[in-house]
């Protein structure tokens, strides 16, 4: 297994775990039940986690596409903006995480969170959810035909 496989194995994680994260939070918010937006808060680091190792496997395998001959069915010119929405879904999901830390230290230590917080961080994990929306789309328009914008040919 290379670093293409392994990118092409975990890029879904980001996406998904800010879904559950971004679920687990609204009705943990909704229902004021403190078990599910701590799901919630760790769920968001996770995926923070999870976009660290999309990232770092998307940028060795990006190098080894670009320095390949070409390859039936891959797009080239749809790496850099798959790349540059990754850049922006991993800054916001480091700063949710990082907000996610915080609200679970001051829960720790005085014993309970504040819900101002909590709702910042579930604001957080919508824009990382968003974030990490287009950069999936932009990252299957890489190989799949399907969901790549069509510029000519229709009315």
């Amino acid at each position: 297994m290379n670093v293409v496989h392994l990118h092409l194995a975990l890029n879904h994680s980001p996406l998904y775990s800010e879904m559950f994260a971004l679920a687990l939070l609204v009705i943990g918010l909704l229902a004021r039940k403190q078990t599910l937006v701590t799901a919630g808060l760790v769920v968001a680091i996770i995926g923070a986690f999870c976009g660290f190792v999309a990232a770092w496997s998307g940028d060795g395998a990006a190098n080894i596409i670009k320095n390949s001959p070409p390859i039936a069915g891959v797009e080239q010119t749809m790496i850099g903006p798959h790349n540059d929405a990754a850049g922006y879904f991993e800054t916001a999901s480091y700063i949710t995480a990082g907000l996610a830390l915080i609200s679970l230290i001051i829960g720790w230590r005085r014993g309970q969170r504040f819900r101002w917080l909590d709702g910042l961080v579930a604001l957080c994990v919508l824009v990382s959810f968003l974030l990490a929306g287009r950069t999936a789309l932009l990252g299957g328009r890489i190989h799949h035909p399907e969901v790549r914008a069509v510029t000519s040919g229709l009315p």
